[in-house]
């Protein structure tokens, strides 16, 4: 039987549709991996490199990720970073900081590599150069004399534990790279560098003052921050995709300083400590309308509640403050309600809430509900809510 050209033809169109085994195999391997547990996902990449490809250009999703100087947690696996030292006639010790060839810590803050962000804000930056340069001096003195005696030298091996969350442990060492910042660098590189794809962070803390970040491939969408010092906000952009901004919550220990930074002010939620505003004028210059503030004590709220009143708010302003009680104090934490009671605006109020007229458009509601007990703590924690309602 002949087939005619044209039959030929579709005949031809169709095999070209069919996707080659490699291309199936490239996609089913995207399946996988993309419903995989991220750990699992790195710990395949690094070994197989025939997968890394597959595995950087998949979509990836991190619940929580953290940084400190020397350890990286991704959800609940750990990868701690650690140098072993021996010297000889003396038993090996771990350390989890750099040291020089004499075991003298040393400090490799200020070591900037290509991709590298610096999360201090540049003030206290400043103060700290001044005291390391203090201590340097110090450590050349005590090199010196060491030195003279002709101490032995330090040999160093860096070790990558891997703790996962049901304790399993692996562990690598590496006698070529010797600094843990160095390690962190290409530990940061090798899990998160080279993504081809967005991919997804729900949460990130970051504890160390110099992020040694990635200097290639797409960077993460990233919902929640988290940092508890001094914080450079610029460097945020550095990090994440810009698609994060506005950050859906942004958690920090603040100052006055940076109120007025677009980053903080866009910022969806913001939750901040009171501990580090001294008087409520500075927290009036907090313009975000949802904050979360702890903890707070009944005289700096009676006075914030003050300025609100007198210099009004936004309709829509709704600020909670964490209340804890102390083991020993089972009672409510009603004395922030009745502080209010002889206010000549009350409108309304019962044992939990009360609301005052804040003028001829607005209200402001104050209310409290249920304690939440942490076990840990062995105490109360307790959710004052300040709103400010259309009337």
């Amino acid at each position: 039987m002949n087939i005619s050209d044209e039959e030929e033809e579709e005949e031809g169109e169709e095999v070209q549709k069919t996707p080659s085994k490699q291309q199936l195999l490239y996609e089913l391997s995207q399946i996988v991996f993309e419903y995989m547990e991220p750990n699992s996902r790195f710990h395949l990449s690094l070994h197989l490199p025939s997968l890394r490809s597959v595995e950087k250009g998949t979509h990836l999703k991190i619940n929580k990720l953290a940084f400190t100087d020397n350890e990286i947690t991704v959800n609940q696996t750990t990868y701690k970073l650690t140098i072993s030292i021996a010297r000889q006639y003396e038993i090996s010790r771990s350390i989890d900081h750099d040291v020089d060839e004499f075991g003298f810590r040393t400090n490799t803050k200020d070591t900037m590599m290509n991709g590298d962000v610096c999360m201090e804000s540049s003030s206290d930056n400043e103060v700290d150069a001044v005291k390391r340069i203090r201590l340097t001096h110090e450590k050349l003195g005590l090199m010196e004399a060491m030195k003279k005696e002709e101490p032995p030298e330090c040999r160093s091996t860096l070790k990558l534990t891997i703790t996962s969350e049901n304790g399993g442990m692996r562990i690598y060492t590496s006698s070529n790279i010797t600094k843990i910042y160095e390690g962190m660098k290409v530990l940061i590189a090798a899990i998160f560098g080279y993504r081809t794809v967005i991919w997804n962070v729900e949460c990130m803390i970051i504890s160390t003052d110099n992020l040694r970040w990635i200097v290639s491939g797409v960077r993460p969408l990233v919902q929640k921050i988290q940092r508890f010092s001094s914080v450079n906000l610029d460097g945020l952009r550095l990090i994440c995709h810009q698609t994060s901004f506005p950050l859906k919550i942004l958690h920090l220990a603040i100052d006055s300083r940076i109120l007025d930074h677009e980053i903080l002010v866009n910022a969806e939620n913001l939750l901040i400590h009171s501990g580090m505003f001294t008087h409520e004028t500075d927290l009036m210059k907090v313009s975000n309308l949802k904050v979360q503030l702890f903890p707070i004590r009944v005289g700096f709220f009676a006075d914030l509640m003050n300025a609100w009143m007198e210099k009004g708010r936004p309709v829509g302003t709704s600020w909670s403050f964490e209340v804890q009680r102390l083991p020993f104090q089972s009672e409510e934490p009603s004395g922030y309600i009745d502080i209010l009671r002889g206010n000549a605006r009350v409108i309304e109020s019962d044992r939990r809430s009360i609301k005052l007229s804040m003028g001829l458009s607005s209200i402001l509601s104050v209310s409290y509900g249920d304690p939440i007990f942490h076990q840990s703590i062995n105490r109360n924690n307790w959710t004052l809510k300040m709103e400010v309602l259309k009337l």
